[in-house]
């Protein structure tokens, strides 16, 4: 066994051992409620796709990903995390336009119903009189 093999051995254990301790932050998170389900499933597919890359790579990298795609190894293993990333930014945008969204909704809301309160506190406060 060469230093070549040696090194990508480490890579993929330090690479499983990461993708381990992401799984295991994600559910913490979810347990203590700092992060929601629907937010936490791609956190988790991505760290149980990392732990089988891992785990497995000549399977997933030479053999299925090389023919489906004609792309080696390497190759291979920046494409997908690009992938990812870019997976959860899309997510995460789709995210945030929702909660802008709901946040103008909100704050015209907030404005409609400041406008009514300071009409009913004219109305049956007239400047002058004491509320009590």
């Amino acid at each position: 066994m060469g230093w070549e093999e040696k090194m990508l051995i480490k890579i993929q254990l330090m690479i499983g051992a990461l993708s381990v301790i992401l799984l295991l932050v994600t559910f913490e998170l979810i347990r203590k409620k700092k992060l929601r389900e629907e937010y936490s499933i791609l956190w988790l597919f991505t760290g149980l796709a990392i732990l089988v890359f891992s785990l497995w790579p000549e399977f997933f990298l030479s053999q299925f990903f090389v023919r489906f795609t004609g792309i080696f190894y390497l190759s291979a293993v920046v494409l997908i995390a690009f992938l990812f990333i870019l997976l959860i930014v899309f997510h995460f945008s789709v995210v945030i336009s929702k909660l802008t969204g709901q946040n103008k909704d909100l704050a015209q809301r907030h404005a409609l119903l400041e406008l009514e309160f300071n009409e009913l506190k004219r109305r049956y406060f007239p400047p002058g009189s004491s509320p009590s």
